[in-house]
C-alpha cells in the first residue's frame, strides 16, 4: 500500500482528521490495487526518433479517446513536473532519464536475450512508469501492454500499483492482412472505411504484437512503415489476366479451370511474366517480404508443366533475382498452395541440389498440407507419413518440410483463420473426397473432418461471417506453430477479429492458455466489469456454431445462454466502454440472430409435427381430398414470425445500423434469415401429390409424411451424407460439392436428408450398397432419393453428368436414370428375385459412359470443381 500512496502527495499542514479523510477518499478511488491519476506527462528522450514520437502520440490519442484527463507530450530536456503520473517512453539509448532510472534502481539493461528482439520493459516506480523499448517496435509493443494494463475512466485513469513486465515476442514474423471483405460490402451492406479507420485496424493488431502487414504500394504502405513495422508484397508467378484475351494459347490449365493465369511452359508467356515482374520490382517500394504464391488460384496442370512445382520454382528464382536487383534486402519466399506430392518433391530436390541463397523461406498456406484433406483439393497426399500419429495430422507435414529443407531456408506460415466453413482449418462442410489415388484420411484423424457447422446456422451465415473460435484455433496454433518462424495470417475482412487478435497474442506468448487469451481479449475490448461474461460468451459461441449429434439447434441451451451473457455484459459496461463499442454490438448481433434462427427452426419443426399429427389422424379416419386440402391450407397459413422473433429482428436491425454507423461493420446474417430450414416445401409437395393421386396411392404418399424413413418389416434404410447413418454403403463418400456450397445448388424445399448424399467421381464402380440377411423367399424393391446439384456458370460448362445406371448384382435394372436438378424425387425399382435368393444383394450405381472422359487435365478440373459420376441421397430396400 505504501508504494501506491507515494503517487499521491499529502500536504504537510493538514491535521489527522484531514489525513484520514484524504486516505479514505484515496482508497475509495483505488480499484483493487490501482492508482488513480488525472494528469499524465509522456516524456520522450532527447534523441527520440520519428517512430518514438508517433508512438507517444498514439498513446496520448488512445487515452484521450475515452478519458478527459490531462495528457501532455514533452521531450528532454524540457520535462516539466506537476503531473500525477510521468511516463518515460522510448529507447534507453535515446533517453537520458530512462538510463538514469535504470542506474538508480539497478534495473538490468535491455539486451537481445532479456527481453529479446522487439521487446520492452514496462516498470512502475512510484509516480512514474517506464516504457523502455529495446528498439523502435519495442516502444510500440510496450505501449500496447500499458493500454491493456490500465483502466480508462471519464475523469481519471487507473494505473496498476505494481508493474514490472519484461517481455518480447516468441516468433520472428507476426503478421496479417487487413481490410473490409467483399461479403461485408455486398451482403452486410456496410459503408466503406475511412483511411483513418483502416489505419486504426492496423494499429490495433500492431498493439497486440503484429509486426508485418500484407499490403500494396501506397498510403497504407507508408503508414505501416512510419511506425517501424514491416510490409509484405505479393506477386503471382503466372497471374496475368490482361493477356488472356489477346493470347488464348497462353492460358493455363488451372486446377478448377479459372481464367487469368498463363502456362509457364509457353515461352512467350514465361517471358511476359518475367517482364511483368521487372516492372513490378522497378516501381514497387522496398517491401520487407515478397511472397510468390503457387496456387489457390494459379498454377498449371498441363503435361508440359508437370511437375509444376519445378516449373514454378525455376521461374521464381529468376523473379527473385529481379526483385533483389532493385531491392537487395527484401526477403523472398513462396507458397506451395495446392501443389501435389510430385510438385513438392521436385522443389525439395531443387533446394537440396545446391545453396539457393536468393530464397528466404518455404511458405505454408491453405492447400499446402500433404496430410490433411482440405478444401481446394490437393491432388495427392503423403500417406507414408501416417504410420504413427504423433501430434498429427496438422503437425506431420511441417516436420517433413523441415526435414527436407536446407538449413538456410525457414518455414513460415500463411494460416487461414478467416472462414468458419469450407477452408484450411474451418468446418469441412462435408467429409472430404478421395484424392487422385483414391486415398482418404486415416481413422485417427477423422475428428477434424467430423466437426461440422450447425446445419441450420450454416444456411444463414456466409463463409466470411462474424465468429470466434478460441479453443479449436488454440489447438491448431499449438499443433503447427512450433515448427515455423511465424505467421502472416490470411484474413479476408474484419469479421475474424478475435481469431486474428488471438493469433497475434499467441505469436507473442504461445504458452498462454486459451482461457488467458480470451480473458485478456475481453478485458481489453469490453472492460473488466464485462470481461467474465464476455469470456464465457465467446467460449459458448464456439460450441453453438458446431453441429452436435442428438442436439439440433432448437435444443441448444447455449444459444440463449450466449444471448443473455452478452446482454448482461453490455449492461455492466460503463458508458465510457459501451460508447461506440462496435465490437460488443457485433457479438450482440450474433446472439440476436442465432436466437432468431433457433426460434424459426423450432417453429418450423413444431409446424411439421402438427402437420404430421393431422395426417396421422386423417389416415386413421379419412383420406379425402378435402381433409388433405385443409391440412395444406393450415401449412400455408401458419408460416409466420412469432412476436419474439419480430422483436429479435428489430433488435438485430438496430444493432446493425449502430455498428455500421460506428465502424462500417454489420452481421450479414440479418439479410438472410428467411429460409425453409427443414424442408417444409417437401411436405407441401407431398400433400399436393396425395391430393392429385388416385385414392389407392394416397395412403402410401401420406404414410411417408408420418413415417418417412421406415422401410417396413425386413427392410433397410440408408441416409447418405456426412455423419448420417448409412450402414449398408460399401463404396462412395459424402459429396462435398467441390466448391463452397451455394444455396442455389440444391433447393431448400428438400428435407435435410435429401440434401446430403454420397457420390463417386471418375471411378468405374459407383456408390454401392451391400445387403445381407435377406429373406430368400421374398421379393424386394429399392427406392432412391435422387437429385443433382445446379452449378454456377463458371463450372457448368464442364458438368455434363445428368444420369446414372442401376445394377442389382451384375444385372442392369435401370439404364441412364436422369436425375432431377435441385429438387429431389423418388425413384423405385423392382429387384429381380433371383439375385436375392442367396440372402445377399449388391446394389451398384454406374456413371454414364460420357462422364469423366478426356485428357487428364480436363478430368482433374472436373473433379476439383465438384464433378460426380454417381450420386444418391437416400435408399430404402423394402419387401414388395
Amino acid at each position: 500500500m505504501n508504494k501506491i500512496f507515494k503517487s499521491k502527495m499529502i500536504p504537510k499542514s493538514i491535521g489527522l482528521l484531514s489525513v484520514f479523510l484524504f486516505l479514505f477518499n484515496t482508497v475509495s478511488a483505488i480499484e483493487a490495487g490501482f492508482v488513480e491519476v488525472k494528469s499524465i506527462s509522456i516524456c520522450l528522450g532527447k534523441q527520440a526518433n520519428e517512430v518514438e514520437r508517433k508512438v507517444a502520440k498514439l498513446l496520448e490519442d488512445r487515452i484521450l479517446e475515452k478519458s478527459q484527463v490531462v495528457v501532455d507530450i514533452m521531450q528532454e530536456p524540457e520535462i516539466k513536473s506537476g503531473y500525477e503520473l510521468r511516463i518515460l517512453l522510448g529507447r534507453p539509448d535515446h533517453h537520458e532519464e530512462i538510463r538514469k532510472q535504470f542506474n538508480n534502481h539497478r534495473i538490468p539493461q535491455l539486451t537481445e536475450r532479456a527481453p529479446g528482439p522487439e521487446g520492452f520493459l514496462l516498470r512502475q516506480i512510484e509516480n512514474q512508469v517506464i516504457i523502455a523499448g529495446i528498439d523502435d517496435r519495442g516502444c510500440l509493443y510496450g505501449v500496447g501492454e500499458l493500454l491493456r494494463q490500465i483502466t480508462l475512466r471519464q475523469d481519471h485513469v487507473l494505473i496498476p500499483g505494481e508493474l514490472n513486465i519484461r517481455s518480447a515476442p516468441a516468433f520472428e514474423i507476426r503478421g496479417t492482412q487487413y481490410g473490409q471483405s467483399h461479403v461485408a460490402k455486398r451482403l452486410a451492406r456496410v459503408r466503406d472505411w475511412t483511411e483513418e479507420e483502416t489505419q486504426r485496424v492496423i494499429l490495433d493488431y500492431a498493439l497486440a504484437g503484429a509486426n508485418t502487414f500484407s499490403t500494396a504500394a501506397g498510403p497504407a504502405y507508408d503508414f505501416i512503415k512510419s511506425y517501424g513495422l514491416m510490409t509484405q508484397g505479393g506477386f503471382g508467378a503466372n497471374t496475368a489476366p490482361e493477356t488472356i484475351v489477346d493470347h488464348a494459347d497462353w492460358v493455363a490449365s488451372e486446377s478448377i479451370g479459372r481464367k487469368g493465369y498463363v502456362c509457364l511452359s509457353v515461352d512467350k508467356a514465361r517471358t511476359y511474366m518475367l517482364e511483368k515482374c521487372e516492372k513490378f520490382a522497378k516501381s514497387s517500394p522496398d517491401f520487407d517480404l515478397i511472397k510468390f504464391h503457387g496456387g489457390d488460384g494459379g498454377g498449371c496442370e498441363c503435361d508440359r508443366c508437370d511437375p509444376y512445382g519445378l516449373t514454378f520454382i525455376n521461374l521464381v528464382e529468376e523473379m527473385g533475382n529481379i526483385i533483389h536487383k532493385y531491392h537487395p534486402e527484401t526477403k523472398v519466399y513462396f507458397t506451395n498452395q495446392k501443389f501435389d506430392n510430385e510438385d513438392d518433391n521436385a522443389i525439395f530436390s531443387y533446394l537440396q541440389e545446391k545453396p539457393r541463397d536468393w530464397l528466404w523461406a518455404w511458405g505454408y498456406g491453405p492447400g499446402s498440407d500433404a496430410t490433411t484433406w482440405q478444401p481446394g483439393h490437393r491432388q495427392t497426399h503423403r500417406m507414408d507419413l501416417f504410420r504413427y500419429p504423433g501430434f498429427g495430422p496438422y503437425g506431420l507435414y511441417p516436420v517433413e518440410i523441415l526435414h527436407q529443407l536446407p538449413p538456410q531456408q525457414k518455414l513460415i506460415y500463411y494460416n487461414e483463420i478467416t472462414h468458419w466453413k469450407y477452408a484450411q482449418h474451418a468446418y469441412i462442410q462435408m467429409y472430404p473426397r478421395a484424392d487422385r489415388h483414391g486415398d482418404l484420411p486415416p481413422h485417427w484423424s477423422h475428428d477434424i473432418y467430423e466437426r461440422r457447422p450447425d446445419q441450420f446456422l450454416t444456411m444463414v451465415y456466409n463463409r466470411l461471417t462474424f465468429y470466434a473460435w478460441p479453443r479449436y484455433y488454440h489447438r491448431v496454433f499449438n499443433d503447427l506453430m512450433r515448427y515455423g518462424i511465424g505467421d502472416i495470417t490470411h484474413s479476408s475482412g474484419h469479421h475474424d477479429h478475435f481469431n486474428q487478435w488471438m493469433w497475434q497474442r499467441l505469436l507473442w506468448s504461445p504458452r498462454m492458455t486459451v482461457e488467458e487469451v480470451v480473458d485478456e481479449y475481453c478485458r481489453t475490448w469490453f472492460g473488466k466489469e464485462a470481461a467474465p461474461f464476455m469470456s464465457e460468451a465467446i467460449l459458448q459461441l464456439e460450441e453453438n456454431l458446431e453441429e452436435i449429434t442428438g442436439k439440433p439447434l432448437p435444443q441448444k441451451e447455449g444459444i440463449l445462454n450466449y444471448y443473455n451473457l452478452v446482454k448482461k455484459a453490455g449492461g455492466l459496461m460503463p458508458n465510457l466502454d459501451m460508447r461506440d463499442n462496435w465490437l460488443w454490438s457485433m457479438y450482440m448481433q450474433k446472439g440476436v440472430l442465432d436466437r432468431y434462427v433457433q426460434l424459426a427452426v423450432a417453429h418450423q419443426l413444431n409446424l411439421q409435427k402438427d402437420v404430421e399429427n393431422k395426417v396421422a389422424f386423417a389416415l386413421e379416419h379419412s383420406v379425402s381430398k378435402n381433409e388433405i386440402e385443409s391440412i395444406l391450407a393450415f401449412l400455408k397459413i401458419d408460416m409466420k414470425d412469432s412476436e419474439e422473433m419480430k422483436q429479435l429482428r428489430l433488435e438485430a436491425e438496430k444493432l446493425g445500423e449502430e455498428s455500421n454507423d460506428i465502424f462500417g461493420v454489420r452481421n450479414d446474417g440479418f439479410f438472410n434469415l428467411s429460409h425453409d430450414y427443414i424442408g417444409l416445401g417437401w411436405l407441401k409437395r407431398q400433400l399436393q401429390r396425395s391430393i392429385d393421386a388416385p385414392k389407392k396411392d394416397r395412403v402410401d404418399l401420406l404414410n411417408m409424411i408420418v413415417d418417412y424413413d421406415n422401410p417396413g418389416g425386413g427392410g433397410y434404410y440408408d441416409n447418405l451424407g456426412t455423419g448420417n447413418n448409412a450402414p449398408n454403403v460399401v463404396n462412395g463418400y459424402p459429396y462435398d460439392h467441390g466448391q463452397p456450397y451455394v444455396f442455389e445448388m440444391l433447393s431448400e424445399e428438400n428435407r435435410p436428408s435429401q440434401r446430403s448424399m454420397h457420390f463417386t467421381q471418375d471411378e468405374k464402380q459407383g456408390v454401392t450398397f451391400y445387403y445381407t440377411g435377406l429373406d430368400p423367399n421374398a421379393s424386394y424393391k429399392i427406392r432412391f432419393t435422387l437429385v443433382r446439384p445446379w452449378y454456377q456458370e463458371r463450372y457448368a460448362d464442364r458438368m455434363n453428368q445428368k444420369s446414372e445406371s442401376l445394377f442389382a448384382d451384375d444385372i442392369l435394372v435401370a439404364d441412364n436414370i436422369e436425375l432431377p436438378v435441385q429438387m429431389s424425387d423418388f425413384f423405385t425399382y423392382d429387384i429381380p428375385q433371383k439375385v436375392t435368393k442367396d440372402g445377399e444383394l449388391i446394389i451398384r450405381l454406374e456413371k454414364a459412359i460420357d462422364v469423366a472422359v478426356g485428357d487428364r487435365v480436363t478430368i482433374e478440373q472436373w473433379r476439383n470443381s465438384g464433378g460426380w459420376g454417381t450420386i444418391v441421397s437416400e435408399a430404402w430396400l423394402m419387401k414388395r
